[in-house]
């Protein structure tokens, strides 16, 4: 039986106003390269799965570097370009929790199990999870802020199971390189939350909200 749950904070429990892909994507239409908004997500993922350390000067997050996700796109830009953007402010500032996210916590607190937030952030995730008041339903916090690494590196999921003392323990998260394929690393089972169909192609166990992810949870309890 699962005793312990790890969630990701961004664009699983909380919503980011604009995205952080969706702010690439206003920069990159901003030069004049109009990309599907579902392609510069999954570009910018994948670029990020390669991450494993905060940069330096983030404190908790790695900063992208363009040339990497122009590769990605197929595109070849001019230097200045990838300059420009390589330098621009992509963290939004504003949030809100989604309207499933009180009610996944809240029924996985009545079944019994331990709840991890586990997440690439900033120091801003003590913040953002006060003001949302979602703060007193974890357990513990597993952070790249306070760790040093990143999702998908296996130290921090294995981190945050070793602070609840968990056995067996699922992850939900909304971004295959980072959430899935790192739990996967540690031994966990993986959840993909998939809000947006963006990841239609891939088979995986997959949840389109997390109502749809506690079903999945509820499933494995009693296989």
């Amino acid at each position: 039986m699962i005793d312990t749950v790890l969630v990701d904070m961004g664009e699983t429990l909380v919503s980011f106003k604009p995205k952080y892909h969706q702010n690439v994507a206003i920069l990159l239409k901003e030069f004049g390269y109009d990309v599907e908004e579902r392609k510069v997500f999954r570009a910018v993922y994948k670029v990020l799965g390669n991450h494993h350390y905060p940069h330096p000067q983030i404190w908790g997050l790695s900063q992208p570097d363009f040339r990497d996700i122009f590769l990605e796109l197929g595109l070849y830009p001019e230097p200045n370009i990838v300059e420009k953007l390589n330098s621009s402010q992509l963290l939004s500032s504003q949030w809100e929790l989604f309207d499933d996210s009180i009610y996944f916590l809240s029924n996985l607190k009545e079944m019994g199990k331990k709840l991890v937030l586990v997440t690439n952030s900033t120091d801003s995730v003590f913040r953002i999870i006060k003001e949302t008041e979602i703060e007193g339903y974890f357990d513990a916090i597993a952070s790249s802020y306070e760790l040093g690494v990143m999702k998908p590196h296996p130290k921090i999921f294995n981190h945050a199971m070793e602070k609840v003392r968990g056995k067996k323990g699922v992850h939900v998260g909304d971004i295959y390189e980072i959430d899935y394929v790192g739990a996967k690393r540690a031994y966990l089972s993986p959840i993909l939350l998939d809000r947006d169909g963006f990841y239609s192609d891939l088979l995986c166990n997959k949840a389109r909200d997390l109502k749809e992810a506690l079903q999945i949870i509820e499933r494995m309890d009693q296989s």
